[in-house]
């Protein structure tokens, strides 16, 4: 039996990332704005949690990418 190609499981795993990427910023959009009257601390917090794992991503695929080359 001829091995299967990974081709076809990297497209499909590719769309969920772009599919993920999509909500994200529809995501980020449906936030509150920076000028709202109700910012806190709080929510300073989660942007910089958020911040820290997206970095970790686009490093990740930096990464790959320099890999590829």
């Amino acid at each position: 039996m001829p091995a299967r190609l990974p081709n076809p499981a990297y497209e499909h795993a590719h769309l969920i990332s772009r599919d993920l990427l999509d909500d994200i910023h529809a995501q980020l959009a449906a936030m509150l704005h920076p000028d709202h009257e109700s910012i806190g601390w709080r929510h300073v917090h989660t942007m910089n949690a958020i911040n820290a794992k997206l970095s970790e991503v686009a490093a990740t695929i930096d990464q790959i990418n320099n890999h590829n080359r």
